[in-house]
């Protein structure tokens, strides 16, 4: 080389440093002449020092490697030394600070964990899709900051020898030094004596206190961790500085190209904020959701320069210094010393593993490219399958200069360098070229350069030429177009993917020019990383179209996920469009995904460019108007309405967007209220003249009836949420009206559908629902479907006040049902009848049973109806059989009866036949026919009554029950009778029973009005006499059936509810109020009472009469009668099925006592009602425990099923010392019980305590504690405790029942069993025995009968009717069921040792006030101990 080039390359080498740049040319070539050469020699390595010169490659290279990682060879130009040169290695000894990251409460890590957050951040809603979105995006900005970089022990080592030694370091031959590298040497007192007294003395200074000062600052705050001096002087020399004031954006998001920069906050600090869709505005808003604080690096070194946008927007909170590290320098650095990638080994890990998931299949990708585009499927699909994707990383070089390597590589992801020898890097390739497109076609024999990657990864398809000639041969097509094929570096094919848009299609005269090929060139690469948001809801932005070239996407609205995107969708049409300007929906990236991006701004720009393309998307822009109208929200009474009215809607109406709580716009104009508005997105609060306040949802509409005329009729408006809004007014309506005259009619038509809507859905009915014809008794008895088809047929009419609805005679042929406002039948000045909302009018007419209105109705208000035509009823009607028969029962009489009614009632009914014909006319004035759905009330009780305002009826089709207050039908009204005459003649001032229809059926009643009834009175007194005897006669019959009613209750029902050991000890006023409302249910013999595993929540009482309980199997498990009961547990709530079948085995009396009659109850004594709570918790603490059965010496496991539910059926008693209990009168109504003693002492006792034949068996825990109930009736026995007692009584029944549920008996049942016949054998004989001998010692006399406890029926009964009918309720709770002990038993009660037990919580049961000398008190575990 000679003097002259080294000189030129030392000139250029220095002027491209950042540290020399705007230095004077002439002063640089003075230094370059200054300088002197050095050649380090084989095996020399340079070392890295302070006070060594700036060294630049003549010739040779240098061999450069940094760790463990790839070498690179630094060749002619390479510029090294700065760090040396400037004394910087020894004066920066550093410790690196640590970053900090503030990102979510999540995500802060903090020691105390009682410390607030010092900064408050922002969420759109509490989501986990929120949160997720956060995290993702604080990750995606500043990965190297959220995942800390690997650390390694020691700082990379930095080697740097002559290359050529390094190739030749085995030949120990080879001593010649030709070919080994040259270096211009340059020392800094050199610079400084050229420079001198020159303006380029303080450029150089000053570009080098910059640099100085960036390098520092990246040293401080460990930005680069472990990199070689050498290498971060590089970064920071060719970084630049930026301050930002607080307020300015750092980075905005969305925002690609140069600006994925790297950027390191070096002072100041700075605030994260994402545009997200926030729910409760129904608005795209900017939330902070992190704080940035120096040392935070902003980039991605695995994505840099790969058009990735930008996730978030950074906004300087304070003044802050922003180091800036450009794509292109960071990437020369790094291709420069690859080594460098160590320091992102974990981040590389990571985008390898998100690749992998992201990358498309390869046939997509081959049919993407230009140079195969156009060609046969099956031979991309054969090519696909030869095709090989591999990773290569930073430094790696897959082809060399001067190689023969045929192999075509697409570069899929990542850079890669082109280098030509003595030229360096003459190019760096984009994503989606293809390399080695010539030597693949053959028209190249050895490459012109050598491709190295240059990113810390980098993915590419590679097709080995030699598979590929073994498929070309079977396709002679694609074999032609090879051979023809001019290369164009294999770039992909953009104007295909606008070909292939629907939006497109048809537009441009071929592929290579016209408007197609103009879109292709607007059609830029944009990327984005899992979890980063593409466009989000309701922002408004540039309107791009998007084509999913790469990965998957979410398609999100309302943070929920609706739709997966992949390749080859598409999204954005409407916003390219200009149809819409805020997006419908979030779109997120799944995985790395990349789109194609069409710009709205460069579309128009080809669509000016292209005239003739105007009117194709004119048209488009028509049709997709429409879709926008039916997608976004259309006017809901133009459902129905054209295409081309919806067009003209939309080209006429105009949008507003609304901020929330405000009736404003975003520009802060007011808004007009006297329009009609609807709601494409938000929600508001309307507030009419009446003060009714209604929330109108997102796609209603409000003020409709506007546009045909009428006032607003609204005082406010409020949205609730920011909304956008579409407005209308009566002058756009019109106006759109003319251009569809043909619509007019059904378009205002819609108007009063709509209207009606409303008012419906103020009388609680949802929108559009049948059940508004349910206002009506045909629909109320008839099936759901029926009314369902019936509901599309109804219209709405409007009529003003003063407008008839219907005249008098007019031919009747639609029924009516009032939904808004109200109508009158009048009579001069005289109100007949009024209608209101939810009234029907005219029902009749619908049925055929009238031919002509009877009176005239006429609208008091604003009147809002639902008309049904006859002959739709009919048609419908056609189809429900069932239907037609009920409703054809109630037309016994063809003729209108309503125009010979006063005759008919004259004749055939025998209270007018003494009444003369005027009277009749008189009242039968305004008469119209009513129906009543099948038990439906007609006259309701205690309803006041007055003449001439009470209405009476005439039964014409069906029956009528007679129901007494209690609810006992006491008689059946047959068609053809009068009912409520009494009150309608003002005889009665109140009903004094319920008159309701039959369940059979509908009823068909004539109505006779109030004041029709008054005036015919008032003119013929006379005539209403013999209506009063037959009133007199019905009121006597129906006290009569009260009175019998009442004594029922008091003499059989109420003594035997107060057996019933749930309500054992309430007083007789409240079981009074419990069998108060109580029905007499009546079985016939074979009837059953319930049925097994029927559902159960009521408590059934045999009041008279004999049945029997069947188990599952079938056989019959206990006889029952008078007073027994079935289903304590399930009005309890603790067991929700029957437990046995009951049938009834004579004609038997029940009365069911059901939960909502126990709660009535309960709610006026909150002492029962904690009673029955502490029965049902301790029934369940018995389940939990199997108390009785583990008591016995059974070896019964605690988890059995048999043991728990006889513990479920089983109830708790807790005798004291000295106290006795005998069996009550009705113990034998359910069959046998047993008593199982499972702590304390007791004694079975017969006749006289002191007998000497007592006491009769000693009863305690273990075997001798069963005892038979039945037995002790027989005998007539009790039970005396010696000490505290604590036993358990169960049915024999239940037990049995019990059995009958487990498909094989456990041993310890049949253990049970065995127990049970010997103590029924053993006991039975000596209550024989002990009977014949006491009955043979007592003298024949008359013995004071023992005090019995208060359970016995007898005794209890007995006091009962000793007490005031109006008892005072002094109702007693006691722990647990107790009996009473007379005066016999004190001496063994004080010879025994007063003692007691603590125990769970027993079971409540109410007593009455103890008598003197008993001694009863409930034990109590907080003074008592156990034994």
């Amino acid at each position: 080389m000679t003097e002259r080039s080294s000189e030129d390359v030392i000139v250029r080498s220095l002027a491209a440093q950042p540290l020399f740049r705007g230095c004077d040319l002439e002063l640089l070539k003075r230094l370059a002449a200054k300088a002197f050469n050095w050649t380090p020699g084989r095996g020399h390595e340079i070392p890295m020092r302070d006070e060594m010169p700036l060294m630049i490659v003549l010739s040779g290279a240098l061999y450069m490697c940094i760790g463990g990682g790839p070498a690179a060879l630094a060749s002619r130009g390479t510029v090294v030394g700065f760090v040396g040169l400037l004394r910087l290695h020894g004066a920066v000894a550093r410790t690196p600070s640590k970053s900090s990251l503030s990102v979510l409460d999540v995500l802060q890590e903090s020691e105390d964990a009682d410390v607030e957050p010092e900064h408050e951040f922002e969420l759109p809603d509490q989501s986990d899709y929120s949160k997720q979105m956060v995290l993702d995006c604080i990750r995606n900005l500043c990965p190297h900051t959220v995942v800390l970089t690997e650390k390694l022990a020691a700082p990379l080592r930095m080697e740097m020898v002559d290359a050529l030694t390094n190739e030749r370091q085995l030949l120990q031959t080879e001593e010649s030094q030709t070919g080994c590298c040259t270096l211009a040497c340059i020392s800094l007192d050199k610079m400084f004596d050229v420079f001198a007294g020159s303006p380029s003395l303080s450029i150089f200074q000053a570009n080098e206190a910059a640099a100085r000062g960036r390098f520092e600052a990246l040293l401080d705050l460990g930005a680069f961790p472990n990199l070689p001096l050498e290498v971060v002087w590089v970064l920071a020399a060719f970084g630049d500085d930026a301050l930002y004031q607080a307020g300015e954006t750092i980075v905005r998001e969305g925002d690609p190209g140069v600006s994925e920069s790297l950027l390191i906050l070096a002072s100041g600090s700075a605030d994260v904020h994402k545009v997200m869709f926030a729910s409760e505005i129904l608005e795209a808003k900017s939330f902070k959701i992190g704080k940035l604080s120096p040392g935070c690096i902003i980039g991605d070194a695995c994505f840099i320069d790969s058009r990735v946008s930008r996730p978030a927007s950074v906004i300087a909170s304070e003044a802050s210094q922003v180091i800036s590290i450009p794509a292109r320098a960071f990437l020369e650095t790094m291709a420069s010393y690859p080594g460098m990638a160590s320091i992102y080994l974990s981040r590389t890990r990571d985008t390898s593993m998100v690749l992998q998931n992201s990358l498309t299949r390869p046939a997509d990708v081959l049919a993407g490219m230009r140079l195969f585009h156009g060609l046969n499927a099956s031979f991309i699909r054969s090519l696909a399958n030869i095709t090989e994707r591999k990773m290569n990383f930073l430094g790696d070089v897959f082809k060399e200069q001067g190689s023969t390597d045929r192999t075509l590589r697409l570069l899929e992801f990542g850079k890669v360098r082109v280098e030509i020898e003595n030229r360096g890097c003459v190019a760096m390739t984009e994503v989606g070229q293809v390399l080695g497109e010539n030597m693949f076609l053959g028209k190249r024999a050895v490459s012109q350069a050598t491709f190295r990657v240059a990113t810390p990864l980098a993915v590419m398809l590679w097709i080995a030429h030699h598979s590929f000639e073994n498929i070309i041969d079977a396709y002679p097509s694609e074999a032609a177009h090879f051979r023809a094929i001019e290369t164009d570096n294999g770039t992909e094919d953009m104007s295909h993917h606008a070909m292939d848009l629907k939006l497109f299609q048809g537009c441009g005269r071929s592929h290579w020019t016209g408007f197609i090929q103009s879109i292709a060139k607007c059609i830029s690469r944009r990327a984005y990383k899992p979890g980063q948001t593409i466009v989000v809801q309701k922002a408004v932005d540039e309107g791009s179209l998007f084509i999913v070239s790469a990965g998957k996407a979410a398609v999100v609205i309302n943070s929920q996920t609706q739709q997966e995107l992949s390749t080859g969708d598409v999204f954005g049409e409407l916003a390219l469009l200009g149809l819409v300007q805020r997006r419908a929906a979030t779109v997120s990236a799944i995985t790395y995904c990349i789109c194609l991006e069409m710009p709205r701004p460069a579309f128009l720009k080809a669509l000016d460019s292209h005239p003739e393309e105007t009117d194709h998307f004119e048209q488009l822009t028509r049709l997709h108007a429409v879709q926008v109208a039916s997608e976004s929200g259309t006017w809901p009474f133009l459902a129905k309405a054209s295409d081309r009215l919806l067009y003209y809607v939309n080209l006429h109406a105009t949008r507003e967007s609304t901020p929330p709580g405000e009736w404003i716009t975003r520009e802060g104009a007011p808004l007009p209220i006297d329009l009609a508005f609807l709601i494409v997105s938000g929600e508001i609060y309307i507030t009419e003249e009446n003060g009714h306040r209604t929330l109108m949802p997102e796609g209603s509409c409000f003020g409709e009836h506007i546009l045909i005329g009428l006032a607003a009729g609204v005082t406010a408006i409020e949205p609730k949420t920011a909304c956008e809004l579409q407005m209308m007014s009566r002058g756009v309506f019109e106006k759109v009206l003319a251009e569809c005259p043909d619509e007019r009619d059904s378009c205002i038509q819609g108007v009063l559908d709509e209207m009606a809507m409303k008012a419906e859905q103020k009388l609680g009915i949802t929108r559009g629902a049948p059940d508004v014809l349910k206002f009506s008794a045909f629909f109320r008895a008839a099936d759901q479907d029926f009314a369902r088809q019936m509901r599309p047929r109804m219209y709405a009419l409007l009529f003003k006040a003063g407008d008839f609805i219907v005249r008098e005679r007019d031919y009747a042929t639609n029924m009516y049902i009032v939904v808004r406002g109200s109508a009158e039948v009048k009579c001069g000045d005289t109100t007949v009848m009024r209608f209101k909302a939810g009234n029907a009018i005219s029902e009749a007419s619908v049925l055929g049973a009238c031919t002509f209105h009877p009176y005239a109705v006429q609208a008091s208000s604003l009147c809002l109806l639902l008309a049904l035509t006859r002959d739709d009823f009919e048609e419908v009607l056609e189809r429900f059989p069932k239907e037609d028969t009920v409703f054809q029962e109630l037309l016994a009489d063809e003729e209108d009866i309503l125009l010979r009614l006063p005759r008919v009632l004259k004749i055939h009914h025998p209270l007018f036949a003494s009444s003369s014909i005027d009277f009749l006319k008189v009242a039968c004035e305004f008469a119209d026919e009513v129906f009543f759905a099948p038990g439906e009330e007609i006259i309701a009780f205690g309803e006041s009554c007055s003449l001439g305002q009470t209405e009476m009826y005439l039964l014409v089709a069906g029956n009528a029950l007679v129901i007494l207050a209690h609810g006992d039908v006491v008689a059946t009204i047959k068609s053809g009778n009068i009912v409520g005459e009494g009150g309608a003649l003002g005889i009665a001032n109140k009903r004094s029973t319920k008159i309701g229809a039959w369940k059979a059926g509908m009823v068909r009643l004539i109505r006779l009005q109030g004041p029709s009834i008054g005036k015919a009175v008032e003119k013929h007194p006379e005539d209403c006499e013999a209506l009063k005897r037959q009133f007199d006669e019905r009121s006597q019959k129906n006290a009569e059936a009260e009175a019998l009613r009442k004594e029922w209750i008091t003499k059989s029902v109420i003594p035997l509810l107060q057996h019933c050991e749930l309500f054992n000890g309430f007083s007789r006023k409240l079981v009074a109020k419990i069998a108060a409302p109580l029905l007499k249910i009546k079985f016939a013999a074979g009837q059953n009472l319930c049925n097994l595993g029927d559902a159960a929540d009521s408590l059934i009482l045999i009041i008279d009469g004999d049945a029997e309980a069947k188990a599952k199997d079938g056989k019959v498990v206990s006889p029952l009668s008078t007073g027994a009961v079935t289903g304590e547990l399930a009005i309890l709530g603790l067991f929700p099925y029957r437990t046995a079948t009951v049938t009834a085995l004579r004609p038997t009396d029940t009365v069911i006592v059901t939960p909502f009659i126990l709660r009535g109850v309960l709610q006026t004594s909150e002492a029962a009602k904690k009673h029955l709570d502490k029965l049902a918790a301790e029934k369940l603490t018995q389940v939990e425990r199997g108390s009785p059965m583990l008591s016995l010496p059974l070896g019964a496991p605690s988890d059995d099923l048999l043991v728990r539910s006889i513990a479920l059926h089983s109830t708790r008693y807790v005798l004291t010392a000295g106290e006795a209990w005998q069996p009550p009168g009705n113990a034998a109504a359910s069959g046998d019980h047993y008593w199982v003693f499972t702590r304390g002492r007791a004694v079975l006792l017969m006749g006289p305590s002191d007998h000497p034949m007592n006491p009769i068996q000693t009863l305690g825990a273990g075997a001798t504690g069963v005892l038979s109930e039945m037995l002790c009736l027989k005998y007539d026995a009790r039970i005396v405790a010696v000490t505290a007692v604590e036993a358990y009584r169960v049915s024999s029944m239940d037990i049995r029942l019990a059995s009958t549920s487990v498909k094989i008996l456990p041993c310890w049942f049949l253990l049970f069993r065995g127990l049970e016949r010997e103590t029924l054998h053993t006991l039975g004989l000596k209550l024989m025995r002990a009977k014949a001998v006491i009955d043979m010692t007592l003298p024949k006399v008359q013995l004071k009968p023992l005090k019995k406890s208060r359970s016995s029926p007898t005794m209890a009964s007995d006091r009962q009717q000793a007490k005031p009918q109006e008892e005072a309720e002094t109702t007693v709770f006691s722990s647990t069921p107790k009996s009473q002990l007379g005066d016999s038993m004190r001496s063994l009660k004080s010879a025994s040792q007063a003692s007691s037990f603590s125990s769970y919580p027993t079971r409540g049961g109410l007593q009455e006030p103890r008598k003197p000398g008993v001694r009863l008190r409930p034990i109590s575990a907080s003074r008592r101990k156990d034994p």
